[in-house]
């Protein structure tokens, strides 16, 4: 799937703002979707077949490979462009920096934790 088809598939949930890919280090591809903005947004993850995911490892990993990667790329002075948040990524543009962040990382991931769409388990 590319990120014009999950967010068609994640449409159903509510109105699309964001969809940002996350590979772990396995290879598995997955997608953080935002539903709405500001202080409505909630959060979906889906699975590369356009699958709601539900275990919470699972939105836990993919959201701080997220927000990492796009910390990581902010930091390293990088356009914002559309990119696969991945530990390949986040090995070829991490700085020394990123270590002193993970709080804003941190706080990300309780937000996506926090503001889910569906019950994890």
């Amino acid at each position: 799937m590319d990120a014009e088809q999950v967010a068609a598939a994640a449409a159903k949930h509510g109105a699309v703002t964001g969809v940002l890919a996350a590979e772990s280090a396995s290879g598995r591809r997955s997608w953080l979707v935002a539903l709405g903005d500001g202080e409505e947004r909630l959060w979906l993850v889906l699975d590369d077949a356009g699958g709601p995911v539900s275990e919470r490892a699972t939105v836990r990993e993919v959201a701080s490979l997220v927000g990492m990667s796009e910390l990581a790329a902010e930091l390293a002075g990088e356009d914002d462009v559309a990119r696969v948040a991945s530990p390949a990524y986040l090995d070829a543009v991490g700085t020394a920096r990123l270590g002193a962040a993970t709080g804003v990382v941190d706080a990300f991931v309780a937000e996506v934790e926090a503001r889910y769409l569906l019950p994890l388990s």
